[in-house]
C-alpha cells in the first residue's frame, strides 16, 4: 500500500491545483466584473431616466385628455366659478384698448388651457371709451361679461347659437 502513496499524493495535488487560477486570469476576471458593474449602473441610470420621461408623457397625455377637445361651459355656475378663479378682473384698470384686449386674450388662453371655449370681443366708441368683453355659450345661450368685472349677463335679443350638423 505504501508504494501507492506517491500516486495518491500526485492525484490530490492535481485535484487541488486544478481549481487555482493564475494572478493574470484573476485580474482579468476582476476587470470584467468591474466593467459589468459599471454597465449595470449605467443601465439603471438610463432606466430611471426613461421612467421619468414616461411619467412626463403620461402627465401630458392626461392634460391633453382634460382639455381636448375644448368644450363650452356646462352651466352658468361653472362660468361664474371659473371667472372667480381667474385673476384678470383683479388687475388695475387698463389704460388703453390694446392693454384691455390683451388681457381678454390672456383670459381666453387660460380658459383654453382648462379645456373651455370662450371668445373675446371689443366695442370701441372713442379713445377714452371702450369695452372689452368675454363671450361664452352655455346650452346655446350667449353670455357676456366685462373682463374687468367678471359679471356674466345674457344680452337681450341675441338669440340662440345653433351648432349645425
Amino acid at each position: 500500500m505504501k508504494r501507492w502513496y506517491w500516486l495518491l499524493t500526485l492525484l490530490l495535488s492535481a485535484a487541488i491545483l486544478s481549481g487555482c487560477t493564475s494572478n493574470s486570469r484573476y485580474q482579468v476576471a476582476l476587470d470584467e466584473n468591474a466593467t459589468l458593474t459599471n454597465q449595470v449602473a449605467d443601465l439603471n441610470s438610463q432606466l430611471a431616466n426613461l421612467g421619468t420621461q414616461v411619467s412626463d408623457l403620461q402627465g401630458r397625455y392626461n392634460l391633453m385628455a382634460k382639455i381636448f377637445p375644448p368644450r363650452d361651459f356646462a352651466s352658468l355656475q361653472q362660468l361664474k366659478d371659473w371667472l372667480s378663479k381667474d385673476k384678470t378682473s383683479e388687475l388695475p384698470a387698463a389704460a388703453t384698448i390694446e392693454e384691455s384686449y390683451s388681457r381678454g386674450l390672456a383670459q381666453q388662453m387660460a380658459a383654453l388651457k382648462d379645456g373651455l371655449i370662450m371668445s373675446v370681443d371689443q366695442e370701441f366708441v372713442t379713445d377714452a371709451f371702450f369695452f372689452v368683453f368675454g363671450i361664452a355659450v352655455i346650452d346655446g345661450d350667449i353670455w357676456l361679461w366685462d373682463i374687468e368685472t367678471d359679471d356674466p349677463y345674457e344680452p337681450i335679443g341675441w338669440g340662440k347659437v345653433s351648432r349645425g350638423s
